[in-house]
């Protein structure tokens, strides 16, 4: 049997008992406080190191956590993912989390080492190629991951919804990265709502 339907069996067995009224309360809908967009990465929780329950987080994971820019003829899941939870679901923040060693950007610096994924090699040496100036400036690993999230903040504000949201400070948009090893945030920034600039925390 799947390792992971073993653990649901347990985890109904033993621990759901704790939350069945919350999950009982859901029913009626979902009404989430932020769109939390995250990478795939098997080492990041989300909901462990926010410390948030079901039914707060609505979230979208991907190698990188990326975003592609606003395209009204080619929609991209991430890009109906954002209009349903700003739309429908009026989330008031959205909050790029990138995170320390990602594999994916660590594939950003060195293209030629994933010549065994050539759907990742293609897909992350396009990226490269459409941003070769700023990638070249970043000195490292944890200021091109930095420089990632920063980027994706961007896109956001390429989505018409969002920028709208935004400019009628209904949303707020916010960067980060964490590192966890040390449950530590190692990176801060935000959009600033009267200019659409994205501003790093010191």
């Amino acid at each position: 049997m799947s390792i992971v339907v073993k653990r649901i069996d347990v985890f109904r067995e033993y621990s759901f008992y704790k939350l069945k009224n919350h999950y009982s309360e859901l029913k009626t809908g979902q009404y989430p406080h932020t769109l939390f967009i995250t990478c795939s990465d098997s080492r990041l929780c989300p909901q462990e190191f926010t410390q948030s329950q079901a039914g707060e987080l609505f979230i979208i994971r991907n190698a990188g956590n990326m975003l592609p820019p606003y395209n009204s003829d080619y929609p991209s899941n991430e890009g109906l993912t954002l209009e349903y939870g700003v739309i429908t679901l009026k989330v008031k923040e959205v909050v790029v989390c990138g995170h320390s060693f990602c594999g994916a950007m660590s594939g950003l610096q060195n293209i030629q080492s994933l010549n065994s994924m050539p759907l990742v090699q293609k897909a992350l040496g396009q990226y490269k190629e459409d941003n070769q100036e700023e990638i070249s400036q970043c000195k490292d690993l944890s200021s091109l991951i930095s420089w990632n999230v920063n980027k994706q903040l961007l896109n956001l504000l390429s989505y018409p919804f969002i920028t709208n949201k935004v400019a009628s400070r209904e949303l707020n948009l916010y960067g980060i990265v964490y590192d966890f090893t040390q449950a530590e945030i190692t990176h801060r920034s935000y959009v600033n709502c009267r200019n659409g600039e994205v501003i790093n925390e010191v």
